[in-house]
């Protein structure tokens, strides 16, 4: 049995013994703090959160006895821990003997404190399986992981940093031994466990004393005073429970809500990966709480749509010595989003941004955030405008922490074996821009020839009805209400419907009808494209029964005359899946049919099937869809969304500047493209790559255009 096992089975078997033993449902004293702490740490969130917290409690004991071990093999007076000496009470008195905060009381000591010592006799046994791990402080993180469930971490926004990370950011923030270090949000310690191996590494006397943390856990501060103590720290570090934006710098005035804060010193550096908790998460009044801390120490107005990383930012910023450094892991998405812009400009002003290094999101580092990370390298500044470059790096696969430190400082530029490196004058970086387009190579700009999709096509949504269920109709309901089609036009009604690259009336529409899909839209106009105003009997049978279901009472219909009009739309030239993981599709609509709003709408004039379908060979390939990719939004998972605003700036080929020649080859590669989707899959993977092939050859020829993934097949 691996020494890993040998833990997770006494925490296991332990555990339930305890939940044997405890009597949840009549109560005590302690129990209602237990299922404070419980709703408090997101248990309420699993299927079983007494025996989870029972786990806990056993995993809280093997820490603190842990602790205890290695303050008492350092010299500490402590009598040693057996199961016949009473191990509640000595742990309590090692607080005494040590002042490590992890030695306070907590619910989980409460929990347990009447249930017999011999219980707890298998864990004392196994702290020597924890103490004798090379990856004892990493092994902290996994046992925490292995008991609570996903779906409760995800509540607060707990995602444990990988060792290679942690190790990465902390030797980039540390630069001497004597460096007074923060981690807001310690978590399992393992950002704080690397920092002091950074500053026993770094030139300077290192004291453990200089460590300082906070977490709104209790078990948080456990976990990470053992963590710290097993990297062979003397000492005590400056761990506190509490809420980090209740925390002040000293010098920080007092606000007026709060009762004896803690104030900590000002720090050399601040590492941190906070908590990822997104705004629907919080409390709304805790939300406006924090939200007006943060906006009174930033001096500007933020989103209440801000996650919670966003306020360890400003906050943490009260803290640090001016030069002093700063690392934060975060998801990438404030670089982007409308609610980032406050926070991209706070850090231009008080920082020199001297890196950040964007991740992808298949690197298996954040494996269950559901995101794609970006670590933030800055330097405290108070002075003036910074006259500093910021070094934007994506990292397609993690390369190493050498070639990144390298590149953070400048070494290197334009495409690398891992990714991409852009250097940008700090000066020149604008809030209100999106940042993501700092990591894209800048040859996807300057491809001459193309411009603007909205120069060549008009780009809108699709339909929107109100009531889909009503508007949309099978055959058979068609059949049913005796409607005539002059009411009616052909409807793709979902994306699910659409595997390949075109629409074919015969092949795709007409079997979605024998299958009794939803293929008509109630589209209510006459041949002059008015409204319908004098309905046959059929008709007006129908609208009758729309308003007997509430159709009529939507709020698009309400605001429509008359309610049952729908948008008055053309059949689209293209339809465009605006959100996919593997790349938009651009769909030939051969089949003449409207579709709702889970598809965007390209209508094109004056141009042939044939420039139709060259135009889709350049929208299909690996060019356009990593353009079409880096103008959206990345959401979580590499799940791109693109809006039809940002679809409009795209840069496109306009089929009237390519020689016929080109219009026929482009055309041909993308038959080939739709012919290989419907008929042989195992070939798509080869079209798509000739059809790269030749746009790229079309729009740059004679010159390399960029360096891109290729496209892969759905």
């Amino acid at each position: 049995m691996s020494e890993a096992t040998s833990i997770d089975s006494v925490i296991e078997d332990v555990g339930d013994e305890l939940y044997s033993r405890l009597d949840f449902e009549s109560g005590g004293a302690i129990y209602p703090q237990v299922t404070d702490w419980m709703n408090a740490h997101g248990l309420d969130r699993t299927s079983d959160p007494e025996y989870v917290i029972c786990e806990l409690a056993v995993f809280n004991r093997l820490l603190k006895s842990t602790l205890y071990k290695l303050y008492r093999d350092a010299g500490a007076d402590l009598a040693p821990l057996s199961s016949d000496a009473d191990i509640y009470a000595r742990l309590i008195q090692a607080h005494a003997e040590t002042k490590d905060q992890a030695f306070e009381e907590n619910v989980l000591d409460g929990l347990v404190e009447s249930v017999s010592d011999e219980v707890f006799s298998p864990v004392l046994d196994v702290r020597k399986h924890l103490i004798s791990r090379d990856d004892s402080t990493e092994e902290v993180g996994r046992i925490f992981e292995s008991i609570v469930p996903q779906e409760a971490r995800r509540r607060l926004g707990q995602f444990r940093t990988p060792q290679n990370v942690a190790e990465f950011m902390a030797e980039w923030a540390i630069e001497k031994g004597d460096d007074r270090v923060l981690d807001p949000g310690i978590g399992a310690g393992v950002l704080t466990a690397a920092m002091y191996d950074a500053k026993q590494a770094a030139e300077g006397e290192t004291h453990i004393e200089d460590m300082w943390g906070v977490d709104l856990s209790e078990l948080a501060v456990v976990m990470s005073s053992t963590a710290l103590k097993l990297s062979n720290g003397e000492g005590s570090p400056n761990f506190i429970k509490d809420d980090f934006m209740d925390t002040l710098a000293e010098g920080q005035p007092q606000r007026i809500d709060q009762q004896n804060p803690h104030v900590l010193p000002t720090m050399d550096a601040v590492v941190s990966n906070p908590p990822y908790s997104r705004s629907h998460e919080l409390d709304s009044d805790e939300k406006s709480r924090i939200n007006r801390i943060a906006e009174a120490e930033a001096g500007a107005e933020i989103s209440q749509k801000a996650p919670m990383y966003h306020y360890f930012f400003v906050h943490a910023t009260q803290f640090l010595e001016d030069g002093g450094r700063m690392a934060f892991v975060t998801p990438a998405r404030f670089l982007e989003t409308n609610y980032g812009v406050t926070l991209r400009s706070f850090l231009t002003e008080h920082f020199n941004i001297q890196g950040m290094v964007l991740l992808d999101s298949e690197i298996p580092i954040f494996q269950d955030a559901d995101t794609d990370p970006c670590i933030t390298f800055l330097e405290r500044r108070t002075g003036a405008e910074s006259s500093s470059t910021t070094s934007f790096i994506r990292a397609d696969e993690w390369p190493g922490k050498e070639p990144l430190f390298d590149a953070i400082e400048g070494d290197v530029h334009g495409g690398t074996s891992y990714g991409f490196v852009n250097h940008v004058e700090q000066r020149e970086l604008v809030a209100e821009f999106n940042w993501t387009e700092y990591v894209d190579p800048e040859s996807v700009d300057s491809i001459p020839g193309l411009k603007p999709f909205r120069d060549i096509a008009d780009i809108k949504r699709g339909i929107a009805t109100g009531k889909n269920d009503y508007f949309c109709l099978t055959q058979d309901e068609v059949d049913e209400w005796n409607l005539s089609e002059e009411y009616l036009v052909p409807l793709i009604r979902r994306t699910q419907g659409l595997s390949g690259y075109d629409l074919r009336e015969n092949e795709d529409w007409e079997k979605w009808r024998r299958d009794g899909d939803e293929v008509w839209l109630l589209y209510c106009y006459d041949d002059d494209e008015n409204p319908i105003t004098e309905p046959d009997s059929a008709l007006e049978a129908y609208l009758d029964h729309g308003e007997d279901v509430g159709a009529a009472d939507s709020y698009l219909a309400t605001h429509r005359s008359p309610w049952y009009a729908v948008d008055k739309r053309p059949t689209a030239s293209i339809l465009v899946t605006y959100m996919s993981k593997n790349g938009f599709r651009f769909i030939h609509n051969k089949a003449d049919v409207v579709s709702l709003n889970n598809l965007h709408n390209a209508f094109l004039d004056g141009y042939s099937e044939t420039e139709i379908e060259a135009l889709l060979a350049y929208l299909n390939s690996s060019v356009a869809n990593e353009i079409a990719k880096r103008s959206g939004r990345t959401y979580s998972r590499g799940l791109h969304k693109i809006e039809p605003d940002e679809l409009k700036d795209i840069p496109v080929v306009d089929p009237d500047d390519l020689t016929q020649k080109e219009v026929d080859v482009l055309a041909k590669r993308f038959r080939d493209l739709c012919d290989a989707a419907r008929t042989d899959n195992n070939n798509l993977d080869s079209a798509i790559s000739k059809l790269d092939t030749k746009v790229i050859e079309v729009i740059s020829p004679g010159q390399e255009v960029l360096d891109l993934p290729r496209r892969e097949s759905d």
